[in-house]
């Protein structure tokens, strides 16, 4: 069970028809757009609300090519839908920072933009998330999934550090410059079979040390925890 204080959660919760995920992201565009919460003109991540319309359109026309059997279709379709799935993690991490930020109100701003709110019974809860130390440099990363993960850190997105794996949902970096904005990201090896996609980077402000530094006030980015 998660802790009881735990604030509530986002979920995408993504249909598996073509039909069905039309009308789920069109749904949740809609809404963020038109969210009292949601500041006008939000960037987060790189993204922002016309990059996801953009994206968003890309991916009817892709259908709708699907749809009048254009050759080379199915496979636009899907790419064009992998852009806009990921757009939404990234707005599902803005909901998430901002609900964090309004415990009070977190159930109606997540529901306000569209995603369903997670259950607090389950598998223990694990995100993708950096985390300041009581260490200055020193950053803890979780992965929301379990077992063996790779990790990435950048400063642009672009230019790429490869961290060491593990065996484990979580690992430490160390030595990192405080008041540096880095990005961080993880994921399942690949196998034989099975090719698995990078997380949304998660953004974190390194902190200077000492248990009242927190993340830097973005998702992904909760605050400080014990080294």
């Amino acid at each position: 069970m998660n802790p009881p204080n735990m604030p509530a959660q986002p979920a995408l919760k993504m249909p598996t028809t073509w039909g069905d995920r039309l009308l789920r992201v069109q749904s949740i565009q809609t809404k963020v757009s038109t969210s009292i919460y949601i500041p006008s003109g939000w960037t987060f991540c790189g993204i922002n609300q016309t990059q996801l319309d953009a994206d968003i359109l890309a991916f009817i026309d892709a259908e709708n090519n699907v749809k009048a059997k254009t050759t080379g279709a199915v496979g636009l379709r899907d790419a064009a839908f992998d852009k806009v799935h990921d757009d939404l993690r990234y707005v599902m991490a803005m909901v998430q920072s901002i609900a964090r930020a309004n415990k009070n109100i977190a159930v109606v701003i997540i529901e306000s933009c569209g995603y369903f709110v997670k259950p607090k019974h389950g598998r223990p809860f694990r995100r993708n998330a950096a985390f300041n130390t009581v260490i200055p440099g020193k950053v803890i990363l979780t992965s929301d999934e379990p077992g063996f993960n790779q990790w990435q850190m950048s400063r642009d997105m672009e230019a790429i550090t490869h961290l060491p794996s593990t065996n484990t949902s979580k690992t430490m970096v160390s030595d990192l410059t405080p008041s540096d904005i880095l990005y961080f990201r993880c994921k399942k090896p690949d196998t034989n079979k099975t090719t698995y996609n990078w997380s949304p980077w998660f953004r974190l402000i390194i902190g200077s040390g000492g248990r009242t530094i927190g993340g830097g006030g973005t998702a992904s980015s909760a605050g400080s925890m014990a080294a």
